[in-house]
């Protein structure tokens, strides 16, 4: 059962910017399970399932655009791939130490207020920036975001939306880029780490559920994103944040 609520902490903290991976983390330390990386990276690609249904239209839109060879997708196709380069390298080269960063609360709680303080921020950015007038440097501004999420107790969610509304992106297409953004990133490390895990039932229901929770608390966030309340989640992560310390303090 341990590994059915693992998913539903996954599916409900995936897209929700609170992270997941974070928390992922907090309960293993909670009820003193060593971390398992393998069955974390498998409960991302089940909520994978859920952002390719949540970006379907825009997946659609933008394989029409490059059959049809039109220079507009064929360049959000590039900067998609700047974004996705900085957390792909960085994951490739140091993750030894991304592994170890998850055991320690300290480290964790931290990455969470870092969490928190840009979710604060969000609610006063954005313009009227889309896919296509954003610009190469742009897309690469939002995936050193997406570097850092790597990190526990970051939300990728989080950090690339904030990274996309500080660069002037319009908010509900900002949403849509995180997520778009994310699919390689989340398939690679998925299946880079996912085949060492051992599949059973339990392990098969915890990613069902995972994905079946995910795709509920993506329109949640949607809807969070486009009426400006991302400080609600600013203030959650400010209390995991204390609870972490604390934890951390105790475990000294």
């Amino acid at each position: 059962m341990i590994k059915v609520l693992l998913g539903i902490i996954q599916g409900a903290t995936e897209f929700l910017p609170i992270s997941s991976s974070g928390h992922l983390a907090l309960f293993s330390k909670l009820y003193d399970i060593d971390p398992n990386i393998s069955l974390f990276s498998f409960l991302h690609l089940a909520t994978l399932l859920a952002i390719l249904i949540f970006v379907r239209k825009e997946l659609v839109e933008i394989l029409k655009g490059l059959i049809a060879f039109e220079k507009n997708y064929y360049s959000l196709l590039v900067k998609l791939i700047i974004s996705t380069l900085p957390a792909a390298l960085f994951g490739i080269l140091f993750n030894s130490s991304i592994e170890n960063s998850f055991n320690s609360l300290k480290l964790i709680s931290f990455f969470f207020l870092l969490t928190s303080s840009a979710l604060f921020i969000s609610d006063n950015l954005g313009k009227n920036k889309d896919f296509f007038s954003m610009t190469y440097i742009d897309a690469f501004i939002i995936g050193l975001f997406q570097m850092l999420a790597i990190f526990p107790g970051i939300s990728r969610s989080g950090f690339t939306l904030f990274g996309a509304l500080l660069i002037g992106m319009e908010r509900g297409k900002a949403l849509k880029y995180s997520f778009l953004m994310s699919i390689p990133v989340i398939f690679g490390a998925g299946i880079l780490e996912s085949n060492h895990l051992r599949f059973d039932a339990i392990t098969i229901v915890s990613g069902i559920t995972a994905f079946i929770v995910g795709l509920f608390s993506l329109y949640i966030l949607k809807k969070v994103t486009l009426i400006k309340k991302l400080k609600i989640f600013g203030y959650y992560c400010l209390v995991i944040a204390v609870i972490g310390f604390f934890m951390g303090g105790l475990n000294v």
